[in-house]
């Protein structure tokens, strides 16, 4: 019996210790944070990590489900209680939450979701037309004449759109891969309550629709629905131009499994897809060159706030021998990986997910700009992948074992 439950406690444990690392997490975040927004979540985060720590390590009575007490209590101090204080209008929100708004706004007004010529920091929009979407709500709730301290304006808030289709991504994508099991879903709790992805959601959320996009896409591409999973990576793709650089793995995956018929489909599809997603921008070809290409790489008019100290943002601030050693490293991540793409590619969704995750890790952390909260799409990537894993390699055993079984019984 002892033998038993050891395991089990075990699992408590390490699960105890993320809830540490993550409350620690947060706290220097709130110690260095000077956002307003960081710091509300930071102070409801490290509550939340501290008792489902508590929780999950101290002696309990027999019988106590710490492991769901613990996850509630992560889910509420992480997630639950600073969405809801971030949502009611007290606290200073995220530019890019006004930026999504007001493009939004332009969207459904003119079509293009761009401020011409735009030069002002706040009127920049950094972002493909899909993002605008996520805006949409709220330009129809202003429009709908209900006063602006009614409770109803919370409805149009961008991050609540933009967590809904992570989270969606999320569950669908297990849905998709028949991961299932209580495990999976535990697990899946415990990533999306990790500080990174907690403090997108309730502060920004802009990087949240492209990841649950892009693990829908390549989900459904991998159960071989090459065509529905064009539409979904052609959303992420019309988010952020940077979903461009799962293109070649997923491809390398149709066609080791499903062969390049299957791989022809999804880039007829995918084509087809983006072609329409981006029309408003086409509209608008110098605003989108300017605020979508330009400022993000830090070659506009107007210097991009996205200067968190990442590995290659710190070699850039060296000057042009820095910048030059981080494009280096660049280069040779990317032959690297694509190196490995060619002579073992990936054959599952777990392997899939693995090598975008890695992917996006090498882009983000050694472009010359860049932010902390990019590695959210990595960490959905490599989540993703380690619980579609286990889900492949249980019915493996399960397979292994029945012969076993089968010999035993009577003819």
């Amino acid at each position: 019996m002892g033998l038993r439950k050891h395991p089990q406690v075990r699992r408590h444990h390490v699960e105890g210790v993320a809830y540490l690392v993550f409350g620690a997490g947060a706290y220097f975040l709130f110690r260095i944070s000077g956002l307003d927004a960081h710091i509300t979540w930071a102070h409801s985060a490290v509550i939340g990590y501290g008792v489902a720590a508590l929780i999950s390590i101290v002696p309990l009575p027999a019988g106590t489900r710490r492991a769901r007490l613990a996850r509630i209590a992560a889910v509420t101090g992480a997630l639950v209680v600073p969405f809801v204080m971030l949502l009611n209008g007290h606290h200073q929100m995220q530019d890019e939450v006004g930026v999504i708004s007001r493009s939004g706004n332009l969207l459904i007004t003119s079509g293009i979701p761009y401020v011409h010529h735009a030069t002002v920091l706040a009127d920049i929009n950094p972002y493909l037309p899909v993002m605008a979407v996520f805006g949409i709500p709220a330009a129809l709730i202003a429009r709908s004449g209900i006063d602006p301290q009614s409770a109803w304006n919370v409805v149009g808030d961008p991050r609540i759109w933009c967590a809904a289709i992570a989270i969606g991504g999320v569950w669908g994508s297990m849905r998709v891969l028949r991961a299932r099991s209580g495990w999976a879903t535990s697990a899946a709790i415990l990533l999306v309550a990790s500080p990174t992805i907690a403090l997108e959601m309730c502060a920004s959320g802009v990087d949240l629709p492209l990841a649950g996009f892009l693990l829908l896409g390549l989900a459904l591409a991998a159960t071989r629905r090459p065509a529905l999973g064009a539409v979904f990576v052609a959303a992420a793709f019309a988010i952020k131009w940077v979903a461009l650089l799962s293109l070649p793995i997923i491809l390398a995956l149709l066609i080791t499994r499903y062969g390049r018929a299957v791989a022809a489909r999804f880039v007829a599809f995918f084509v087809a897809a983006s072609a329409v997603f981006v029309i408003p921008a086409i509209l608008s070809v110098s605003d989108t060159i300017a605020q979508v290409f330009e400022f993000p790489t830090g070659h506009g008019s107007t210097p991009t706030p996205a200067r968190s100290p990442m590995p290659g943002v710190l070699l850039a601030s060296l000057g042009p021998a820095g910048r030059i050693a981080g494009m280096a490293l660049l280069a040779v991540c990317a032959v690297v990986l694509s190196t490995y793409l060619v002579r073992r590619p990936p054959a599952t969704f777990a392997a899939a997910a693995t090598f975008i995750g890695a992917g996006f890790s090498c882009f983000f952390l050694l472009a010359p700009v860049g932010r902390f909260g990019y590695m959210l799409i990595p960490m959905l990537m490599f989540g993703l992948a380690y619980i579609a894993h286990r889900a492949e390699a249980r019915p493996a055993e399960h397979s292994r074992r029945r012969p076993t079984s089968a010999a035993v019984q009577p003819l």
